[in-house]
């Protein structure tokens, strides 16, 4: 049976809702949100998360990049400092260096090298002045020998040892040149050679 439009108006008057008022709802009513809302409330929160995620990953290669660019060896400061050479000079592993192109003898070349706060070269280690190894000139060592029991010295008193550097005699002299290799060779002291002075820094 069919309502009729007087039946529908008295309806509406006194606020019963009719067919087309109960298809539609306003958002404020708590039943028509109930099938939307968690929809939204789910996807604001992926949103957010993903957002989050893609700020955690710059960050994270944000950090990763510097400390790649930044990275220092696992070593001590101390081994690591080369400290304050003279200007033109070779910094290498707490020591500096200066090798001489003009060839002097051994007393002028030690006195050269005085004034200027060095000494002739000293072989300390291998390990640590590695890359004489590669010398193939002959430069003045700040070796001698000692007349009175034919041992040898390093300018500051020390006694060469045979892990520093292998001695091969070659003319009859007291004093001694470096070749290659970590081999010093015997020498004139008067002769005229090229010479590397050097400072130690520790």
């Amino acid at each position: 049976m069919s309502e009729s439009p007087n039946y529908a108006h008295k309806l509406e008057k006194y606020g019963a809702p009719t067919r087309q008022q109960k298809r539609t709802c306003t958002p404020i009513a708590s039943k028509c949100g109930e099938n939307s809302s968690p929809f939204f409330l789910a996807r604001s929160i992926a949103i957010a998360m993903g957002i989050r995620f893609i700020v955690m990953v710059m960050i994270c290669s944000a950090m990763i990049i510097n400390s790649l660019f930044n990275q220092e060896a696992p070593i001590s400061l101390k081994e690591n400092y080369c400290g304050p050479c003279p200007e033109n000079w070779i910094c290498y592993r707490n020591n500096c260096y200066q090798f001489f192109n003009e060839s002097k003898d051994w007393y002028e070349s030690q006195a050269s090298c005085m004034s200027q706060n060095s000494s002739l070269l000293k072989i300390y280690s291998r390990e640590d002045q590695d890359f004489f190894k590669l010398v193939k000139s002959f430069h003045w060592l700040g070796l001698v020998q000692i007349p009175t029991n034919g041992s040898w010295q390093w300018e500051d008193g020390s006694i060469l040892s045979p892990n520093q550097l292998t001695l091969v005699e070659m003319q009859n002299g007291t004093c001694a040149v470096y070749g290659s290799s970590f081999k010093a060779y015997t020498e004139n002291c008067l002769n005229p050679n090229t010479y590397i002075c050097m400072q130690r820094i520790v």
